[in-house]
């Protein structure tokens, strides 16, 4: 029995051990720290969306995936797409990289306003970013140079 319960308490401390190496020298998602110029300009998506951030916290946006729940359930598929304007601010979605949240009115009665997130990722200088409603959709957004 002795003999037993030593067995037992040398395996808890290599499990003990074993999980503090792995848990160290990484750091945590989402603590990183964004900063206005990492994300200020336009970003286009690879599949026609775009975003505009500027440094005042204005936003625009034209032809980004609609999230389901920004728009009146009964026209949920009628509007797979979505163009508007409205304000940013530093957000981090827990359990996710650095983003911003960005809210606007709708149009509608209900909802008459929706939040969404934009999460970048990579590392500084960040070159993508995406929308939180097409994670697993393969819709990436990258910095447009080009755009003045």
């Amino acid at each position: 029995m002795k003999r037993l319960l030593r067995h037992s308490e040398v395996l808890a401390l290599l499990l003990a051990t074993s999980f503090a190496v792995t848990s160290c020298g990484s750091e945590p998602r989402g603590t990183e720290e964004l900063e206005a110029s990492d994300i200020t300009g336009t970003w286009q998506s690879n599949k026609g969306g775009r975003v505009v951030f500027t440094e005042d916290g204005a936003v625009s946006f034209g032809n980004i995936t609609q999230d389901r729940y920004c728009v009146p359930e009964n026209m949920r598929n009628a509007v797979p797409r979505a163009s508007g304007d409205g304000t940013w601010t530093f957000d981090t979605v827990p359990d996710e990289r650095p983003g911003v949240r960005i809210e606007f009115a709708t149009g509608h009665e209900r909802p008459a306003h929706c939040a969404l997130n934009a999460i970048w990722v990579g590392k500084r200088p960040y070159d993508q970013m995406y929308l939180r409603q097409d994670d697993g959709k393969g819709e990436r957004y990258t910095r447009d140079s080009t755009a003045h």
